[in-house]
């Protein structure tokens, strides 16, 4: 991959918060995003209780929560190119905080599902943001600072919620959104008081460069990458517990256990991975991180007893844990000027691919069983080798290098 230049890089160090700082800043914001996103279930009794929300549409709360989030990480990129990450940061964390501090008082089934089309909407973009931010700041290796910043995404959507529910058990709906709304709300004023790189179109978005975007072979490839490991680590995440309860007869708490192995995994997988690619290229790795991701999901749909898999489930996680933030680091080194808008393609494939592949695998399971989906996903894992493959070769060949 073609590096940035010294004079870029010290061009946007100059008239800025310190660089630590500001990656602090831009990990709050993907911790925030973790706890807005995840939130829901922990706060669904109450919510649904106050709003007098039944069963059957507290389900469909969840897709006003996710499906904004698609078109507007789309359009959060030419946004941070053109106007620069702490406008859009700081706009998406003020957006989720008015929502959380409104759905605190929501009184029917619509004002909870408009808040939390704004709560949607905020949030991705905040997320995009944060993302794009980090390798602005550490543009000699951003897959290391994306993979360790990732963990802090993981932090806030897996376990935080634990804290959220027992708040809402203890201190009421009203008092925990206002907590997390201030919380949201602290980080943006935090991001509002610091000096951020400059956006790279600043001058003026150009259009035609980003049109550009959608027939270039770097940018296909990655977005096939993301799209096929998207697919994975959803489907696997989603479908854990009742491959393991419903194939293997494990008991609740057991299944929970793996559950929450599995993401502990991720985070562990991240951190290692920040280390990693100090010493070897940010690809390559995946390369071995794809092959992992067929053997885990092989041994968990040949799994006689709960042994075997887990120990696939343990492989999964740290092997898909690097995939997303190095894949986005890439990107970052490729075109760093529009970095954004190249990020919002990718953040769309990948978020579609959530939304396709899982009731694909969920209809497999229910028609036939949850190991016959496994099964799948292990194609799909090896259509990501494929795709990971394809890349490594294009890159090692330079038909395009570039930096935008």
């Amino acid at each position: 991959m073609p590096p940035r230049s010294k004079g870029e890089s010290s061009m946007t160090s100059q008239n800025q918060t310190s660089t630590r700082y500001l990656m602090g800043t831009a990990c709050a914001g993907l911790f925030t995003f973790g706890v807005m996103t995840s939130f829901l279930g922990a706060t669904l009794p109450e919510l649904s209780a106050r709003a007098a929300i039944d069963l059957a549409r507290s389900g469909t709360l969840f897709s006003f929560l996710y499906l904004p989030q698609v078109p507007m990480v789309f359009l959060a990129g030419p946004l941070i190119d053109r106007f620069g990450k702490k406008l859009v940061l700081a706009a998406g964390l003020l957006g989720s905080a008015a929502a959380l501090a409104g759905l605190a008082y929501a009184p029917s089934y619509t004002v909870v599902g408009a808040l939390l089309v704004v709560l949607g909407l905020g949030g991705s973009s905040a997320m995009a943001a944060a993302n794009t931010l980090i390798p602005d700041l550490y543009p000699e290796n951003p897959s290391s600072a994306l993979n360790l910043a990732g963990i802090f995404f993981g932090v806030g959507a897996i376990f935080f919620p634990w804290l959220v529910a027992l708040m809402a058990q203890h201190w009421g709906l009203v008092k925990t959104l206002w907590s997390i709304a201030l919380l949201v709300g602290a980080v943006a004023v935090v991001a509002l008081m610091q000096r951020f790189p400059p956006a790279g179109m600043a001058g003026g978005f150009d259009w035609d460069q980003a049109m550009s975007l959608t027939t270039n072979p770097t940018v296909i490839i990655l977005a096939g990458v993301l799209f096929f490991y998207s697919a994975l680590e959803i489907s696997t995440s989603g479908f854990i517990r009742t491959f393991l309860e419903k194939d293997l007869s494990v008991s609740a708490r057991g299944s929970q256990i793996v559950f929450t192995t599995f993401w502990v995994m991720m985070m562990l997988g991240r951190l290692v991975a920040s280390q990693v690619v100090k010493r070897i290229r940010g690809p390559q790795m995946l390369l071995g991180c794809s092959l992992g991701a067929i053997l885990g999901l092989t041994l968990m749909a040949l799994a006689p007893n709960l042994w075997m898999a887990t120990t696939g489930i343990v492989v999964c996680g740290l092997c898909y844990a690097p995939v997303f933030p190095t894949t986005a680091g890439t990107a970052s080194t490729y075109f760093s000027r529009i970095f954004g808008t190249v990020f919002g393609m990718l953040m769309t494939l990948a978020l579609l691919s959530g939304a396709v592949i899982p009731p694909a695998i969920g209809y497999v399971g229910q028609h036939r069983s949850v190991r016959a989906g496994i099964w799948i996903l292990a194609g799909i894992a090896c259509l990501f080798l494929i795709t990971q493959a394809i890349f490594n070769r294009y890159e090692r060949r330079r038909l395009v290098p570039q930096s935008m």
